[in-house]
């Protein structure tokens, strides 16, 4: 079994039972969760100035809420796309798609294998995903990510990340694991490196910032496709 297969049956047991710990990961999933748990991605269609052309993809999207909050600000021309791993988070976002005008078009898949033509998108977004992919996942996940990016196109990584502190490390590592075991924990120099290693000639240090809960660093990246030359 793959590691990130490993990993979906985790969240999918979690998920499907009663709880604290489902009834909190579904709250952190949904849209008052985005609030605290993804509160800088709020700041994208203005700090990015998202046209309503851009073509935009969710890897591992959870309940779409940061999909839905974007397409809220921008309307964009085309239905956003939200890609999971869960068939049980995806009935949450269908529920939740299904209170507004324009919800995300959902899409069942893995996040190193996209059920995506090439070149279909323009703005990937990837939160919270990275730490549930082993090294071979996440250079998987990246290759993915410059398939199905358009020429010029950009995305965004952010994931819990390590403090540099032995203890703090583990002891986040353990808080993390209440969900998912052996949550792979990477800085954001790292994530640069295997972004680079991927052919990804632009690359920097994202630095999204306040997340309010939990307080565990993260780490961000935004990276992307050179343009098609004349």
């Amino acid at each position: 079994m793959s590691f990130e297969r490993a990993r979906l049956h985790e969240y999918e047991r979690l998920l499907s039972r009663p709880g604290l710990a489902a009834t909190g990961l579904r709250w952190a999933l949904g849209s008052q969760g985005a609030f605290v748990m993804n509160g800088p991605l709020l700041r994208l269609p203005d700090e990015l100035n998202m046209e309503p052309s851009l073509r935009v993809l969710d890897i591992g999207c959870g309940r779409a809420s940061v999909l839905r909050f974007m397409d809220g600000r921008v309307r964009f021309d085309r239905r956003p796309v939200g890609l999971d791993f869960s068939r049980a988070i995806l009935r949450h976002a269908q529920r939740d798609g299904a209170a507004t005008s324009h919800p995300p078009a959902l899409v069942q898949g893995s996040a190193t294998s996209l059920p995506i033509a090439p070149g279909a998108f323009d703005f990937v977004l990837c939160g919270y995903l990275v730490k549930h992919l082993d090294d071979d996942g996440l250079r998987d996940l990246l290759d993915e990510v410059w398939r199905v990016l358009a020429p010029g196109g950009l995305a965004l990584i952010w994931e819990f990340a390590p403090t540099g502190r032995r203890f703090l490390d583990a002891w986040n590592r353990r808080w993390l694991g209440r969900h998912v075991r052996s949550p792979q924990l990477r800085s954001g120099r790292t994530l640069l490196r295997f972004a680079q290693e991927a052919g990804f000639p632009f690359a920097i240090e994202a630095g999204l910032r306040p997340f309010l809960f939990p307080p565990v660093p993260r780490a961000s990246i935004l990276f992307g496709r050179p343009p098609e030359e004349a």
